[in-house]
C-alpha cells in the first residue's frame, strides 16, 4: 500500500502541474518529464502484464526521487534565466536554406538506393535482412541526414516559406523510412512537429490526448504493417508476459510494453553490482562517430553483456535513460545525473521561449534534441546513440552558410 501511495502522490503532482496552469507549453521540460514518467509509472502499476515483477519499495523511492531531482534542476534553470535579456537575434536566407534542404533530400535518396543495391530489397518489400541490420556503415551517415532535412524543412514551414512544397518534400522523404521499417524516424518527425508548435504557442490540454493518440497510432501502425508481427509471435508474447487485455485492445499492448518494460529492466538491474564505467557509456555514441570507439569498446561491451544477462525477458532490452547514468556512476549518477540534465533542459527551454524563431538554427536544433531526449527518457539515453555528431555538424554548416544577419535583441 505504501508503494501505491507514493505512486498516487506522483500522479497527483503531475496533474497539479498540468491543471494548475491555465495553459501549458509542451516544451517545458518539467511538465513534459512529469507527463512521461507519470504515465510510465501508472501503466506499470496497472495489471496489464501479469508476469512483470513487483518493484521493491526502495527502488520505487529511488525512481520517484529521480523525477523530483530532474524537476528541481529544470525549475532552477527556468527561475535563474527567466529575467535575463534575450540577446542577439538571427535571420536566415530562406531561399538558400530551401536549396540546401533539397540537396539533403537527394543525398538521403542516393544513400537509400546504394543501401538497396548492397543489401537487396528493404524489409517492407520482403528483404531477408531484418530492419535493425539493414544499413551499410559508410553509407548510413548520409542516410541519417534525413534528420537535419526534416528539421530545416519544418523550420521553413514554421517560417511560412513555401509551405506546400516543403510538406511535399517531407512526404516524399517518408518513402525510404517506411521501406526500411524503422520506427524511430517517425517518432523524430512527430516530436519535431510538436516542438515547432510549442515554440510560440501554448497548448490546451485536449491536444495532449491527441498527441498521445498519434504516438500510440505510430507504434500500432509500425507493429502491424512495418514489423509484420505474426500471430504466433503475438500469442507467445501474450503467454510469456501474461498480457491482461481483451482481444479488441490487443493492439495497445505493444506501445504499452515499449513504455513499461524499461522501468522493469532498470529496477531489476539496481540489484546487480555493476563496475562503474565513469562516463564511457555516456560518450559511446560520440566515440563511435569520431572513429574512436576502440577507446570505450571493452567497457561498453562488458556493460552490454552484464545488462543482457540480467534481463527479465531477453527481447525487451531497454532501460530508460537512467541506465546509462547507473552504468557510469552507480547510484550517485542516478541522483545527480537527472539534476544536471534537468538544468540543461531548463536552460535551453528558456532560450527558445524568449527568442522563439529568432534563435540560431544551431540553438533551436540543440533545444529540439533535448526536447526529444526527454520524450525518449522513458526508453533510452538519446545522447549516447550513434549518429548525433554527423547531424550536428550538418546543422553547423547549414547555419553558417544560410545565416544572413544578426540583430541586437536587447530592448
Amino acid at each position: 500500500m505504501v508503494v501505491y501511495f507514493f505512486e498516487l502522490v506522483l500522479v497527483f503532482l503531475t496533474f497539479f502541474i498540468i491543471f494548475g496552469r491555465k495553459s501549458i507549453n509542451m516544451l517545458n521540460p518539467t511538465i513534459l518529464y512529469c507527463i512521461i514518467w507519470g504515465t510510465m509509472i501508472v501503466l506499470y502499476v496497472l495489471p496489464i502484464f501479469l508476469n512483470y515483477p513487483t518493484i521493491k519499495f526502495t527502488n520505487w523511492l529511488l525512481i520517484i526521487s529521480t523525477v523530483l531531482v530532474f524537476c528541481l534542476g529544470s525549475e532552477l534553470a527556468i527561475v535563474t534565466f527567466r529575467n535575463r535579456k534575450a540577446g542577439v537575434s538571427f535571420s536566415y536566407d530562406k531561399k538558400k536554406l530551401q536549396s540546401l534542404m533539397f540537396l539533403l533530400l537527394m543525398i538521403v535518396f542516393v544513400a537509400f538506393v546504394i543501401t538497396v543495391v548492397k543489401l537487396g530489397l528493404p524489409p517492407l518489400l520482403g528483404g531477408s535482412i531484418v530492419r535493425s541490420l539493414y544499413y551499410v556503415n559508410f553509407v548510413e551517415p548520409f542516410y541519417l541526414l534525413i534528420f537535419p532535412f526534416w528539421f530545416g524543412s519544418v523550420y521553413l514551414i514554421k517560417s511560412k516559406y513555401h509551405i506546400y512544397r516543403n510538406v511535399f518534400f517531407i512526404t516524399v522523404s517518408l518513402i525510404p523510412v517506411l521501406m526500411r521499417g524503422n520506427k524511430f524516424p517517425l517518432i523524430f518527425l512527430i516530436g519535431l512537429i510538436i516542438f515547432y508548435l510549442g515554440i510560440n504557442k501554448k497548448v490546451k490540454l485536449k491536444y495532449l490526448f491527441l498527441i498521445l493518440f498519434v504516438v500510440f497510432g505510430v507504434f500500432i501502425f509500425s507493429s502491424t504493417f512495418i514489423t509484420k508481427s505474426s500471430d504466433e509471435i503475438l500469442k507467445t508474447q501474450d503467454v510469456i508476459l501474461g498480457i491482461n487485455l481483451p482481444s479488441y485492445l490487443r493492439s495497445l499492448a505493444d506501445p504499452i510494453m515499449y513504455i513499461t518494460n524499461n522501468l522493469m529492466n532498470f529496477s531489476n538491474f539496481l540489484n546487480v553490482h555493476s563496475p562503474y564505467s565513469f562516463g564511457m557509456e555516456q560518450i559511446s555514441g560520440l566515440m563511435h562517430d569520431l572513429g574512436l570507439d576502440f577507446l570505450v569498446r571493452n567497457s561498453v561491451n562488458a556493460n552490454s553483456m552484464l545488462w543482457s544477462s540480467n534481463l527479465q525477458f531477453s527481447w525487451l532490452t531497454t532501460g530508460t535513460y537512467l541506465k546509462t547514468f547507473y552504468l557510469d556512476f552507480g547510484y550517485i549518477g542516478v541522483i545527480f545525473g537527472p539534476l544536471f540534465y534537468g538544468y540543461i533542459c531548463g536552460y535551453f527551454y528558456m532560450k527558445v521561449i524568449k527568442k522563439q524563431m529568432d534563435n540560431s538554427l544551431t540553438t533551436i536544433y540543440i533545444s529540439y534534441l533535448l526536447f526529444l531526449s526527454v520524450l525518449l527518457s522513458f526508453f533510452t539515453n538519446y545522447f549516447s546513440e550513434n549518429g548525433l555528431i554527423y547531424n550536428l555538424i550538418a546543422i553547423f554548416i547549414i547555419d553558417f552558410v544560410t545565416r544572413r544577419r544578426s540583430l541586437d535583441g536587447s530592448k
